[in-house]
């Protein structure tokens, strides 16, 4: 069934992950990239993490404390395959699951800064480097329904949705490639799939913004949209880590092939 913020649905889900929408409003007609991390999640009370092995691999399962007031706590019997990617060279890294994000890569050694599902089970993960932000950080998200908060979340990303959403708030839409920073490189394989890199705070931004249909979809009823990103900032001679990250994500989240939406 499809779901719509409305109401206190959406009050909810703004007090929880209220950042898609600062980054999607920030400038008129321009798209403000993330440029770090913002906000935190406590231990013990907003999430908890499990070390346990998964076909031969040691990986961390995310506990979270959701919008709904309830615990969302993957089970272990239930875990689909680790996604077919191989880290390159000789880089570390550290595989976490949890509700919603489902498989997330992140280099050996960082930290979870942020763990957060809404009250429409919008999700959203970020992780640190142990340096802190300055030196590296990845942030993944999932919106599986609310249509108004992936069309901010798409907006000037991909085709169709700056427009729409300009057209339900009289406002101007912010149009494809339109952002701050500029990119300096994106790739549009399908209407449903964002490849892009930018500069921020010294570090390469490697970006994937995927849908599970068209953004036409939402006019047409032939297919349930949902909205899946992952942003892993890393220094340039990082660029193949970042790229496995984003290609996990892809595995799992694949674009313009769910007619029924992603679900949980």
């Amino acid at each position: 069934m499809r779901m719509r913020c409305r109401g206190v649905v959406l009050v909810a889900f703004v007090a929880v992950l209220g950042m898609f929408a600062a980054q999607a409003w920030a400038g008129e007609g321009v798209r403000e990239l993330p440029a770090a991390p913002e906000g935190a999640s406590a231990a013990g009370t907003d999430y908890a993490l499990r070390s346990v092995s998964f076909g031969g691999t040691t990986v961390t399962l995310i506990d979270v404390h959701s919008g709904l007031g309830d615990w969302t706590r993957p089970q272990l019997a239930n875990l689909p395959p680790l996604p077919a990617v191989t880290p390159p060279g000789k880089e570390a890294v550290q595989w976490f699951f949890s509700g919603i994000a489902a498989w997330m890569a992140v280099p050996a050694g960082w930290r979870l800064q942020r763990a957060a599902i809404g009250a429409d089970a919008n999700a959203r993960y970020t992780f640190v480097a142990p340096e802190g932000a300055a030196a590296g950080w990845v942030t993944y998200s999932v919106i599986p329904a609310c249509e108004e908060c992936l069309l901010q979340e798409a907006e000037g990303l991909l085709p169709g949705a700056g427009e729409q959403l300009a057209s339900r708030h009289d406002a101007t839409p912010v149009l494809l490639g339109q952002t701050n920073p500029v990119m300096s490189w994106q790739s549009r394989p399908d209407d449903c799939t964002a490849l892009f890199r930018y500069r921020a705070n010294g570090l390469t931004v490697h970006a994937a913004v995927l849908s599970s249909v068209p953004i036409s979809a939402l006019e047409t009823g032939k297919g349930d949209l949902a909205l899946a990103d992952v942003y892993a900032a890393l220094p340039a001679a990082k660029s193949a880590l970042a790229e496995f990250m984003l290609s996990g994500f892809q595995q799992t989240f694949r674009a313009c092939r769910s007619p029924q939406g992603w679900n949980e």
